[in-house]
């Protein structure tokens, strides 16, 4: 074992804690640190975005056991679905290399012992060791839910930043379409950006082109030739209900928006795995951002629990 696992506080929803997973489960894991730039080191303010999502989403639904009114029925089913919670990947704000290489090696194996991973960010550079980790899959399709498309292929020097998540998906040979949902406003994407995604084949849909389409029809072109990875940065969604975010883009994604094309997307469909990023809990209010966090997590649980 190349990476140490260091043990929640407070569980997800007070799931059990494992060291591993097992064939079968789902096994959910934080990882606070993934690649920051020379110079400006993510801050997080001395808040874990995992705990502060394990705790909110604890605290809001109190029962897993108790009626889900999303669901018609308990959250995992009856335990129709295991589901543990493996604790945080131990990462440093100063150890790029070395974060990439844990959150990677503990992704490849929850999905070597047949299960499903979820990691909870975490600033977005996690998130490429994370679908790196899913290198066992032959074909697969993401779904990207997100204000901003990702795709620098750099920022000064360092290529495996925040902003390039998705730019570094479309190298990895086991990728083979992307649909990224959400986009709106002004990021980090020039000109070039947005040719080179275009080019490489990606579907970019705005919200205005959301609302236009449905959800049901977005996720239909999603290929069905492979398997799914669905990708949440939380600023994918509107300020008004997710202000703890790093970069603020007014008229996003409400969560029944996001709730619904979770739903369709996995219909049919073979989960690889499920990543949500980019919480700063300094920023948030009430626990509003972390609450939504942990409901998005609990609606692919729910529909994972309902697979025929």
């Amino acid at each position: 074992m190349t990476y140490k696992l260091v043990p929640a506080s407070e569980t997800f929803f007070d799931l059990p804690a494992a060291s591993e997973a097992h064939a079968g489960s789902v096994a959910i894991f934080g990882a606070v640190h993934g690649t920051a730039y020379p110079g400006s080191i993510h801050d997080i303010s001395g808040l874990s975005p995992p705990d502060v999502v394990r705790r909110a989403i604890t605290e809001a639904s109190v029962h897993i056991d108790h009626w889900d009114f999303d669901f018609d029925g308990p959250l995992l089913n009856d335990g129709a679905l295991e589901v543990v919670d493996l604790g945080d990947v131990a990462t440093k704000p100063d150890d790029n290399a070395g974060n990439r290489a844990a959150i990677e090696a503990v992704t490849r194996d929850i999905r070597m012992a047949g299960a499903i991973p979820i990691l909870i960010g975490g600033d977005d550079s996690a998130a490429i060791p994370f679908m790196q980790g899913l290198a066992d899959v032959d074909r697969l399709h993401i779904l990207q839910i997100d204000a901003h498309i990702d795709w620098r292929d750099r920022i000064s020097d360092e290529t495996l930043g925040y902003s390039s998540t998705m730019r570094r998906a479309s190298e990895l040979p086991f990728v083979r379409s992307m649909t990224q949902v959400g986009i709106r406003a002004v990021g980090s994407a020039r000109r070039e950006e947005v040719e080179a995604t275009r080019a490489w084949g990606s579907r970019l849909v705005t919200v205005r082109q959301v609302r236009a389409s449905g959800m049901a029809d977005i996720a239909d072109a999603i290929p069905r030739d492979g398997t799914l990875l669905i990708h949440i940065d939380v600023d994918a969604l509107d300020p008004s209900i997710c202000p703890g975010v790093n970069a603020l883009s007014p008229g996003g994604l409400w969560l029944d928006e996001v709730t619904d094309l979770i739903a369709s997307a996995m219909t049919g469909r073979t989960l690889a795995g499920f990543s949500i990023v980019e919480l700063q809990p300094k920023n948030d209010v009430n626990d509003m951002t972390a609450t939504v966090v942990g409901r998005l997590i609990c609606h692919v649980l729910g529909h994972l629990a309902r697979r025929t």
